[in-house]
């Protein structure tokens, strides 16, 4: 089978569409697997490794790499990083005697730093970088928005299910009311509700002064 390998550009245009797409991804596995649809959409030959990915993520700052760590009883003094591939700057600290102690090392491009024990990369989340969001069109950023709503009614419907036929049955609905109160009350001005409201109909702010801003129906503020 014929490999093609993506320039670095064409990479780049890949892992920002999956990441506005999806705006968080929880391994490296899935982030893999989503920039090769993306690049596969294009040509089947198409292939890109994991550790590339997140070296061209890093060196153009697309997103935020988040790194969960195993730690082992071994020394560890690298000089290239584990994880994007750049070298390793020494962390030294001084000892009572006026002396400078090698400690550890960390990444001069990334976040990625070790001990006295060797960290190794774990697990990878991938998060979209503020730059990013900075450049999020309205359309975007509601989308985001709704996203939060249907996990947090999700997260009050888990509490309620857990709970139910315990001893802790009545607290977790209770719980779980207050979580859906959060979401749709609209004489709360902070409830989730009105913040759509206000982020999908940002009138003028002088129309209204006796009730909300942007919502007749609210609560007067």
């Amino acid at each position: 089978m014929t490999r093609k390998i993506p320039d670095d550009d064409r990479l780049e245009a890949a892992i920002r569409s999956v990441i506005k797409k999806n705006r968080q991804i929880v391994s490296q596995a899935m982030m893999t697997e989503l920039v090769l649809k993306e690049l596969r959409a294009e040509d089947d030959d198409y292939r890109v490794t994991g550790e590339r990915i997140r070296r061209v993520a890093t060196e153009r700052n697309i997103l935020r790499i988040e790194i969960e760590y195993n730690v082992h009883d071994s020394p560890s003094s690298p000089d290239i990083c584990p994880v994007c591939g750049y070298p390793m700057d020494p962390v030294n600290n001084s000892t009572l005697d006026g002396r400078e102690a090698d400690v550890g090392r960390h990444c001069t491009k990334c976040t990625y730093h070790t001990g006295m024990k060797r960290r190794t990369p774990g697990r990878y989340t991938f998060s979209i970088e503020r730059s990013l969001r900075d450049n999020m069109s309205d359309a975007d950023r509601m989308a985001v928005i709704r996203d939060a709503e249907k996990l947090i009614r999700k997260a009050a419907s888990m509490v309620e299910n857990v709970t139910k036929g315990t001893e802790h049955g009545k607290a977790g609905k209770r719980c779980a009311g207050n979580i859906k109160k959060m979401i749709s009350s609209k004489k709360d001005v902070n409830s989730l509700a009105n913040l759509i409201t206000d982020m999908a109909d940002p009138g003028p702010v002088w129309a209204r002064p006796l009730v909300s801003v942007k919502n007749s129906n609210r609560k007067a503020i």
